[in-house]
């Protein structure tokens, strides 16, 4: 009778140690999706910072050579 009763909380604790070890894995699994994610973000953050500098630049050569550039774009937005 103890012998059946150790036999079955073993295997309760197996069972429950697996399904920490599962619990974990698709934490760490969720933790790569977001560490991917945020680095993802980075790459878009710093292509947008990009082009605002590259953006900047234009404005600022059109600003100090403005009679070089033709300002007659129907499409132009202010």
């Amino acid at each position: 009778m103890i012998s059946t009763l150790l036999t079955l909380i073993g295997a309760l604790f197996s069972v429950a140690g697996k399904l920490f070890d599962w619990l974990y894995a698709q934490q760490m699994i969720d933790a790569g999706k977001t560490a991917q994610q945020v680095a993802d973000l980075k790459v878009q953050v710093d292509a947008a910072h990009k082009a605002l500098i590259a953006k900047a630049a234009i404005d600022a050569d059109i600003a100090a050579n403005g009679e070089r550039v033709p300002n007659d774009d129907p499409f132009l937005r202010d």
